[in-house]
């Protein structure tokens, strides 16, 4: 692990530097407006997929139980509606609960809890990977900028020094 650490903060060095000029006080309150908002949008998404999961399940057995799959097409369309239903199903609960895990890190970063720095380095991670599925279940590009900068807070609340003192675990 102290190795892969090395490796990224080499990596990481110009970015690092950059952030280094900011008070950890203040990198903290727009990691916490970030996890707000965030956490927000996570919690409004994951209603729509979860309904949009749904919609598309539901209209897919009433297809297959109407028109039913006779031929080749209609068996292929029916699999492929019911396998992106219980994608959008799957991705909708996974949002719902990374959702309001960023909101309360939030409140916990405004409030300098204890537990909230290594619970934004989890939320942020989790965040990431769900961005990871979105951006290969066919997401945009939007996906790789929340995939590359929920892995760069993860890391930066996990390793730096400045953080730790502003949270009392230096």
């Amino acid at each position: 692990m102290n190795d892969l650490m090395k490796q990224l903060d080499t990596l990481l060095k110009p970015v690092n530097d950059a952030l280094k000029n900011m008070p950890p006080a203040q990198l903290i309150r727009y990691v916490a407006i970030y996890a707000l908002i965030s956490g927000i949008i996570n919690l409004c998404g994951s209603v729509l997929l979860l309904v949009g999961g749904a919609v598309l399940g539901i209209g897919a057995a009433a297809t297959a139980a109407t028109v039913g799959t006779t031929g080749t097409q209609g068996a292929a369309a029916t699999a492929a509606a019911g396998g992106a239903s219980g994608l959008l199903l799957i991705t909708g609960v996974l949002y719902l609960i990374v959702g309001p895990a960023l909101i309360i890190v939030a409140l916990g970063l405004f409030r300098r809890m204890g537990w909230s720095r290594m619970g934004a380095v989890f939320a942020m991670a989790v965040s990431a990977i769900l961005s990871l599925l979105s951006l290969l279940s066919g997401g945009g590009i939007l996906n790789i900028v929340w995939l590359l900068g929920g892995l760069y807070l993860a890391y930066f609340f996990y390793s730096d020094a400045g953080i730790k003192k502003e949270f009392g675990q230096a």
